[in-house]
């Protein structure tokens, strides 16, 4: 995306966060945030070069972990409620709600999407949309991000929250203080 953009990986993920939020929230489109993005490049924000940076954001964004769609399942079936709450894109949500390989997402008791709701994480009110969703207060529920800014919004909206940026570190805690099953992730290989 750099290269296509102009720019040094650098420059690239200084811009790429700049406008995250906001496009993530939904109050910016697509079109919108990477035209900002290439024009602060120098570049002319032509619909074909959009559309290239987007599909090579969207790659990254949409892989399925399917060791933890598994550790979801297998949670739900010990009588655990789950939720997915992302920020998200429009554009990225749309394509994965058209796609029969996100069928899973039906499975969780709540999706919540920060397009959705012109919310993002690491903002309270969000992790307080998704908990009252669920039926459940901040204490009773896990919530699990591989950002250290989002534990820390999940925290402070008084959730147990905890660092998720792969198995062999969550294991422990996981298995230890949650005392959850977690037979899919020893299985598996999740991020």
């Amino acid at each position: 995306m750099a290269s296509l953009c102009g720019l040094s990986v650098e420059q690239f993920w200084k811009l790429y966060h700049r406008d995250r939020l906001e496009l993530d929230r939904g109050t910016l489109s697509t079109d919108e945030y990477w035209g900002r993005i290439l024009r602060t490049a120098g570049q002319r924000p032509a619909p074909d070069l959009i559309a290239r940076v987007e599909e090579e954001d969207a790659r990254g964004w949409t892989r399925i972990n399917h060791a933890v769609v598994a550790w979801a399942a297998e949670l739900r079936a010990a009588g655990y409620l789950t939720a997915v709450l992302s920020n998200m894109p429009a554009d990225k949500l749309r394509y994965m709600r058209e796609r029969p390989e996100f069928d899973f997402l039906r499975e969780f008791s709540v999706t919540l999407f920060s397009c959705d709701y012109l919310l993002v994480k690491p903002e309270r009110e969000i992790y307080d949309t998704c908990r009252r969703l669920l039926g459940r207060l901040p204490g009773e529920c896990l919530f699990l991000d591989d950002s250290p800014a989002n534990v820390e919004g999940g925290r402070a909206a008084g959730l147990h929250a905890m660092l998720f940026t792969g198995v062999a570190d969550a294991l422990p805690q996981l298995q230890q203080a949650w005392k959850l099953p977690v037979r899919s992730l020893l299985n598996g290989s999740a991020h």
